[in-house]
Parts: C-alpha cells; structure tokens; sequence
C-alpha cells in the first residue's frame, strides 16, 4: 500500500506540479490538519507563482500546528516574498483556517504572526483575542483584545468582543470597553450587567449597585444580575436589603446553588435564624462532604439508645462551636460519637455528653447521622434562645500544661492575628486574607508594662512573633508546642484574655469560658450577627467591628485602648 504523500512528494519533485497539487489537496480533503501536506502545497504554490496570501495560509497553518520545526518557519518567510500586506493576510487566513478546525491555540499563533506585520490591523489582534480565550489561554487573551478595540472603536462587533474578554479576565480596562458597547447598544441588557460586573470586581460596590438595577430595569428575569446586586449590596453591609434580590435570584433560578448560600447567610447574618438553617442545606450542593457511607439523617427523635455520628462537616471554629450539642444530644437516649477533623480529636473526646471522638474518615459505626451544621436548626436555635452558652469544653486531663510562667501583676493576653490558609478554594483564601490583620497592628499593647502577649497564633504567620519589636517580647513556646487544640485549650484556660481575629481559637476561648476578644472583619461570618458587641453564642465574648472594608486601624485602636483600661495598676 502506498503513502499518498510520498506519492505526492515524488509527483512534485519530478515537476509534476498538477498533479501533485491535486494530490496534497485530496489527502487535505481527508485531513485538513496534516501538517506535511499543508507545507509541501504551500511551497508548490509558491513555485508556481501563486498569491503570496495564498502560498503563507497554507505554510503558515503547518508552522502554528507544529511551531518547533524549522523547515515550516524558514519556507515561510521564503513564501512572503517581500510582499507583507499579503502575507499579514495569509496569516489570517491561516488562523481562520485553524480555528474553523478546532485548533485555537495555533490559530492564535497565526493570528499573532499577523498582528506582528501589520500592528494596526484590529480583525488580527481581535481574532488573536477570541482564540486565545477560546484555547484556554484566557490570561493572554485581554491585551489583543484591549487592541482591538483601541484600533477600531467604531466596530460594535469588536467593541463587545473586547468587553467581554476584558471582563472575563479582570482587565482594568474592561469597564471602559464595555462603555464603548454600550454607547452602540444602550438597551443591551448584558452589556449593562457587564459594567455593573466591571465596576463590582473593581471593589466599587457602591457604584455597581445602581448599575446592577439598569441591567434589571431592562431585562429583570436575569437571575445572576439580582444575585450580584445582592453580593455587592451585602459587602457594603446592607444585609437587609440584599435579602430580596437573593431571593429573586433564588426564584428565577432554583438550580443554582450560589443564590441559595449566599440567602442564607444574609438570613443567619440578620438574625432570622429560623430560616437561615433551613436555607443553609444548601451547603451540601456546594461542595460540603458527608460520610461515603449512607446513613440516615436524625431528625430530632428519640435515638432509643442508638449511635449517633456527629460529624465534623467543616471547619475547626464551626466544630468547636456546635459541640455545645453534643450533650443536648445525647439527652435524646443515645451515644455520641464524632467524627472530625484529627486536630480536635482529644479535645472533644473529653467533651460533655461525648461517647468517643475519632479522626475524620475513620468511618466509625453509627445508627444515624447528624451533621454538626444540622443541629442549630434540630433545637431551633435563635439569637434568643441560643442553648449551652455557658462553658461547654473543657481542657482533657492528657494536654500539656503550658510553661507559661504564673504572674499575676500582668493581664495576661493571647493573640491571634491571621487565619490558618487551610483550604485551597480561593473563596477561602480571600476571606481569610480578608480577616487577617499583621501582628504590627498590636504593638501598641507593647507599651504598656502590665501587658504580657502570648502568641497563640500557628501557621506561617507566627514568624512574625520573632520579628522586632515583638522577639523576646511575646511569649510563643508553649503555642509552638502545641500538639492540638487540646494542648491549645490548657494554655488559653490560663490566660485572662484572648484577642483574636475570626479563628478557631476565638471560638476556642468562648467555649471554655476565658474572655474573648473578636476582631470581626466588616464582611465578617453570619455567627456574629450585625451592629452589637456580644454574641448570643458565647457569654464572655466581645465584638470589635471593622467599620470599612479593609480598614482595621480604628479596630486595633479601639482594642489598645480597652487592654490598657484592663490592665492592673501599676
């Protein structure tokens, strides 16, 4: 059986060029991607005289699908034959020709080769654009798409284009784009939600509210608009008035899963716990795991001496704080047993109303299952009537006892100043970032002699307690010993304050009883409730409240000035 290429090879060197030239354009009809082929006809076409744009189409579509091969590249500047105009559009010819095949990371290869050429030719840089975004590469796509639009301001196709993908990619430039849409389509109803998103993702959100409700205004069955302009309403802090458009996100949407979580924290966060729990099932579609062995869900009834799973479903705060359950519970006749998280394993095997604790993914055996989210709404929890706020943990017999020298001329404080970056999800990394503060913030409290710091902060962020002025100044062995939150709880039990940003260890210290001071970001957890300094969940708990996004000076200032009241005479 022959190869038909080398059939053709042998019909072209023998300067049978028809011949050939029909050949490599059947084995195209068959493959239009072979890269051989593409290259051999290219050079054929060159030899016979051919367009230029013709002869740099097909050689240029061989060197984007196989950009090493240095043979595709020189017998591609042999083709232009010095004539660039035409070989700027045999580039994109080559590119239409790639993408229209499924190939956009080449396509934008050859559209970039174009570009090169003729830098003022905006169908190569938007092309460029849209199969970069199209290959995956959508980082690369904004600036030709930024180009684009900058060369051909009056072409509404490009203009959208550009507004698109700048949007897409969170390009500075992209609500300036998607004004130069909207002045060719003021009623577009997307375009609008486009700047509206523009201006959102730009921190704006006060400015992206009203541009949220133009979008709507023309078109209101746009379940994403009414969820946005809940988001950008609820990071300005009005909670209240972000519960109606999630609800209508909610309604014109049901699938979506978003909407739904985000409802229910503006539920919980304005204290209407009742429907809060309800709405808040919806975790479970965001990605909250249960055990992979099926049990079923208790609901309140009498266990009868059955086992019960508590489970551990998120993080270490949300586990410390929903033990207060775990006796509640148990007063329903059966034994408790939790699965969580393995740094709370020892803390909670010593926990009221606790039969045994073990390591999340130990699958212990069980009768029924409650999720450990599940049980505020099981006892119909409300910021009234809010159960076991008294000290429900206490400190295992087993856990270390802190070295910590005893002295009682000084208030002796523990700091946390960062959360723990635990989960990869960026919606985390953002929030923790957000509630994060630098321990610099605290060196005020250094000024005052009846002070004494002590680090209770773990991760990366604990470096900071060996930096100046801090080194030799807050104390940080015992914290660095720390095997768990059981060794964790025995050094906060002998402090007489805790100051900490939203962290496990706030929850921690409400749990056992010692004071605590929370640092609560302006966009802070739905737990903490709005406008008031204690929490329902914790009797010795203090809020301080960020009062602008990403402003903690007056928080920290607020808490130096209320240390320092604390702290004994001299």
């Amino acid at each position: 059986m022959t190869d038909p290429l080398l059939d053709a090879l042998q019909l072209h060197q023998g300067g049978r060029l028809a011949e050939a030239a029909d050949l490599y354009a059947a084995i195209l009809r068959d493959a239009p991607l072979h890269a051989d082929a593409l290259h051999l006809l290219g050079i054929l076409k060159a030899q016979q005289g051919g367009p230029v744009r013709e002869s740099v189409g097909l050689i240029a579509q061989a060197a984007a699908l196989n950009p090493d091969a240095p043979s595709y590249r020189s017998n591609l500047t042999k083709a232009v034959r010095g004539d660039w105009p035409a070989a700027a559009a045999g580039l994109r010819d080559a590119g239409d020709a790639l993408f229209d095949h499924g190939q956009p990371a080449p396509a934008a290869r050859a559209y970039r080769a174009a570009a090169m050429i003729q830098p003022d030719d905006p169908l190569a840089w938007g092309n460029r654009a849209l199969a970069c975004r199209n290959g995956g590469a959508r980082a690369d796509a904004a600036e030709p798409a930024r180009r684009a639009a900058a060369l051909d301001p009056a072409d509404a196709a490009v203009a959208r284009l550009a507004a698109a993908i700048l949007l897409d990619a969170r390009h500075p430039a992209a609500a300036d784009a998607i004004r130069r849409a909207i002045a060719d389509a003021p009623t577009d109803a997307d375009l609008r939600r486009g700047l509206a998103d523009a201006t959102k993702i730009a921190g704006r959100y006060a400015e992206a509210a009203p541009l949220y409700r133009a979008a709507l205004t023309l078109d209101p069955a746009q379940a994403t608009a009414w969820f946005h302009l809940g988001v950008v309403l609820g990071d300005q802090g009005r909670h209240a008035d972000s519960l109606a458009p999630y609800g209508r996100a909610v309604r014109l949407d049901p699938t979506a899963v978003d909407p739904r979580y985000n409802l229910a924290h503006a539920q919980l966060v304005t204290g209407d716990w009742r429907a809060g729990w309800e709405s808040f099932a919806v975790r479970f579609a965001r990605g909250v795991a249960l055990p992979t062995r099926q049990l079923p869900r208790w609901r309140g009834e009498p266990l009868n001496g059955k086992t019960l799973l508590f489970y551990g479903e998120q993080g270490h705060g949300d586990a410390i704080q929903m033990m207060r359950y775990a006796p509640l519970i148990a007063q329903a006749g059966g034994r408790v047993v939790v699965e969580c998280l393995p740094g709370l394993v020892r803390l909670f095997a010593d926990a009221p109303g606790v039969a045994a604790a073990v390591p999340l993914g130990d699958d212990p055996p069980a009768d029924v299952l409650c999720p450990m989210m599940d049980a505020p709404g099981l006892f119909a929890t409300t910021p009234d009537q809010c159960p076991n706020r008294a000290p429900y943990l206490r400190v295992p017999a087993d856990a270390r006892q802190p070295a910590l020298p005893e002295d009682r001329s000084v208030l002796t404080i523990g700091l946390v100043w960062a959360g723990d970056p635990h989960n990869s999800d960026a919606r985390w990394s953002h929030a923790d970032t957000r509630r994060s503060v630098p321990l610099a913030g605290f060196a005020p409290l250094l000024d005052c002699p009846a002070l004494r710091l002590v680090s209770l902060q773990k991760g990366g962020a604990a470096a900071q307690a060996a930096e100046a002025p801090f080194a030799g100044r807050v104390w940080a062995d015992d914290i660095a010993a720390a095997r768990d939150f059981a060794d964790t709880a025995a050094l906060v039990q002998r402090l007489d304050l805790v100051i900490s940003v939203d962290t496990a260890v706030a929850h921690l210290a409400g749990a056992l009883g010692v004071p605590v001071w929370v640092l609560s970001r302006f966009d802070g957890c739905w737990r903490w409730l709005l406008d008031r300094e204690d929490s329902p969940w914790y009797p010795t708990a203090r809020l301080f409240r960020q009062p602008a996004l990403g402003d903690w000076t007056p928080v920290l200032r607020a808490v130096t000035a209320a240390a320092r009241r604390l702290a004994p005479p001299p």
